[in-house]
Order: C-alpha cells, then structure tokens, then sequence
C-alpha cells in the first residue's frame, strides 16, 4: 500500500526509475547511427505501467520502432509510453494519475525490455526528467 500510495502522489511512469538511456542525440543502440532520442528509456521487466498525470487515452497502436504504444493526451501535453507487451486501456478512455495503463515489454525495435517514455508540450519534445520533476514539484500548467 505504500508504494501505491507514494506512486499516485508521485505520478510516476513505473514504481521504480532506472534510466538506461537519456533525452536528446546518442548512438542508436540497434542501428549505430547518431539520432535524437526525443524520450528517456527506464529498465523494466513486465512492470506495470502508470499514467503519470490525468487525460484522455488519444492512441493505442503499433509501429516498427516503438512497438505497442499508447499516447495519453492531457490539455497541451502528449505522453507516449512505448514497447509494451500489454495494453489496459482503449483509445478514448479517460484515466486519472497513477491509473495502471499496460505492462513493459520488448516490442518494436529493441535490445531488450524496457518503458520508453516520451513528453510533448505543444507539439515540441521536452525532456522527460524535467518534465517529471517539474510535475513533483507541482510546476506544470497546462
């Protein structure tokens, strides 16, 4: 109960966050070209994925690269949460902070399991570390 707990008053995207790959340009893991890297890669093993902030479901899909994705849209932000290998959620639903969204998995282009999580601000990418922090300190508007 207490993780629970500190993960809804947190708003946390998994109830643990190890980055293993950060904002911004790197070298592609799986094709070694240098690309910008618009979100932030967290360690998972079929870990429960969460809304990070209330919205509506905008998309639940599939692509090549990212995999089974869902993008949640709240006011000007768009949250994508990619590679999963389990989806809770239809296109349309309207979920609050911290409601359970799918499981982590390896879908997509990947060398190995993990949450891609990726932040908009009118249509422009923001760095998702920034984006939480200023969401836990209670900085965001909307």
């Amino acid at each position: 109960m207490i993780k629970l707990f500190y993960c809804c008053l947190l708003a946390l995207p998994l109830r643990h966050l190890s980055l293993t790959s950060g904002y911004g340009f790197r070298v592609h893991p799986v094709t070694g070209q240098l690309c910008f890297h618009s979100g932030i890669d967290l360690r998972a093993r079929h870990d429960t994925v969460f809304a990070v902030m209330q919205g509506r479901i905008a998309f639940v899909g599939y692509n090549r690269v990212t995999g089974v994705y869902i993008r949640l849209a709240s006011g000007d932000f768009i949250l994508l949460y990619g590679h999963l290998s389990q989806v809770f959620v239809l296109p349309g639903d309207y979920v609050n902070s911290c409601t359970p969204l799918g499981i982590t998995g390896s879908s997509g282009r990947v060398t190995g399991e993990h949450l891609h999580f990726s932040v908009s601000y009118k249509q422009a990418p923001v760095n998702p570390l920034y984006f939480l922090r200023g969401l836990m300190n209670n900085q965001l508007t909307n």
